[in-house]
């Protein structure tokens, strides 16, 4: 199946599943960074920008292309070419800085994001018209996960990008987010496994219980505009970012999406 038809796919349900993402070598190497990073915050040896679990455990874990860290496979993941192809389909080939983090939550603590879409809230209080204006938003980011081990955690209603929620799901979205979705589906991620996945879908991080590890790698690029406006303020996510080591320690092919991301930031 071509890319083109792979994304036709993606436009109607919402995310799509590839097998061949990651070569086998690097996805070690990928897992092996990140056990060495969760690692060394543990140890309170380095903390870039980590959020906590209740039982004091790394849970998200940002900072993955700090130099700190030394894990330069990072950076090259993101800018890998089977990723970049994808995300240039989408998105076109103008391209900047998006994200990367590290999912790492364990059996030790509930993990559940509840329902939601990445709208920041916007479609909270929307009606009909505000919700589909804002879901027929042109596409600027691409989203994705990696999996280092077997992840069952990502739950997606198929389709739900393109319409209007129902009563059922405004409930679960605005009132009561754990209640229990008809249609929802569990993408259940084997190792080594990247799902793309459009974060305009109703969609839910959930631990099934007895879940013994999540390794996940959470990334995206966003499609660059030279009329995009400058952000009002630093998302305190990513705040590390502006540090004075962080574009030299990149590959030449970030730097310039880097560039691009740090031009619009405030300071």
């Amino acid at each position: 199946m071509s890319i083109e038809q792979e994304l036709g796919r993606f436009r109607d349900q919402g995310f799509l599943v590839a097998d061949d993402m990651v070569e086998p070598a690097v996805l070690d190497e990928l897992e092996a960074g990140a056990r060495r990073i969760r690692d060394k915050i543990r140890a309170g040896e380095v903390d870039i920008k980590t959020v906590f679990g209740d039982n004091d455990e790394p849970s998200v874990i940002w900072g993955l292309l700090a130099p700190e860290y030394g894990e330069p496979v990072f950076a090259a993941h993101l800018v890998s070419e089977p990723i970049a192809s994808y995300v240039r389909a989408l998105l076109g080939d103008e391209l900047r800085l998006g994200g990367l983090a590290l999912f790492a939550t364990a059996n030790q603590v509930p993990y559940d994001t509840g329902w939601h879409r990445d709208l920041g809230g916007a479609d909270k209080g929307a009606n009909e018209a505000e919700e589909l204006a804002l879901l027929n938003r042109p596409k600027t980011v691409l989203k994705w996960h990696v999996v280092l081990v077997d992840d069952p955690c990502l739950w997606i209603v198929p389709g739900s990008q393109r319409r209007c929620r129902t009563e059922a799901e405004r409930v679960a979205l605005v009132e009561d987010i754990h209640a229990p979705l008809a249609g929802a589906e569990a993408i259940k991620l084997k190792r080594g496994q990247t799902v793309f996945w459009d974060g305009a879908t109703i969609h839910r991080g959930w631990a099934p219980e007895g879940i013994e590890e999540r390794l996940s790698l959470v990334g995206s690029l966003r499609q660059y505009r030279e009329d995009e406006p400058s952000e009002k303020e630093v998302d305190e996510r990513f705040a590390w970012l502006l540090a004075d080591n962080i574009r030299e320690a990149l590959p030449e092919k970030m730097q310039l999406y880097y560039d691009r991301w740090r031009a619009l930031q405030p300071v």
